[in-house]
């Protein structure tokens, strides 16, 4: 028994140089690895704040458009809709939103969608000045307030 002891004592050599180099590079890769997904990871993140801005941006611009020449705003008692009557149009154009869409109704007929994935949207009007509020499904709140072009 003293003698078995002995071999085993002789013929391990301990840690060596080469299983050190090859654990460390073996860290380093899964390091990389880790390193690169977390980086994806907030790429998707900031595409999708990106996008929702974009959208944003976009039907701020539809609703510019919108609100030219106006003769006058109805909300309706929830003000999460909206009518808009022209001057020189008998022409009614309605905002509402149905399921995730806020979208475009031109004289009761039709369905435009101007704003997709939010939460919520509710409106506001004071003569002057109209205020939207969205929320959009991931919880971030835009709010945008516009002047109305009266031709009155």
């Amino acid at each position: 028994m003293h003698q078995s002891n002995r071999r085993l004592i002789e013929s391990s050599q301990g840690y060596t140089l080469i299983e050190a180099l090859f654990s460390i590079t073996v860290f380093v890769l899964l390091s990389q690895i880790m390193l690169a997904v977390l980086i994806w990871i907030e790429q998707m993140n900031t595409t999708e704040l990106s996008n929702n801005q974009v959208a944003w941006e976009l039907f701020v611009n539809d609703i510019q458009q919108l609100v030219l020449n106006v003769r006058e705003i109805k909300l309706s008692n929830d003000t999460k809709s909206m009518e808009i009557f022209y001057t020189n149009s008998s022409e009614v154009k309605k905002i509402n939103r149905s399921g995730d869409v806020l979208r475009l109704i031109v004289n009761n007929q039709g369905n435009t969608p101007l704003l997709v994935g939010i939460q919520n949207a509710w409106f506001t009007w004071d003569g002057q000045y109209m205020t939207i509020l969205v929320i959009f499904n991931n919880g971030i709140e835009k709010e945008r307030r516009f002047f109305v072009q009266n031709s009155t």
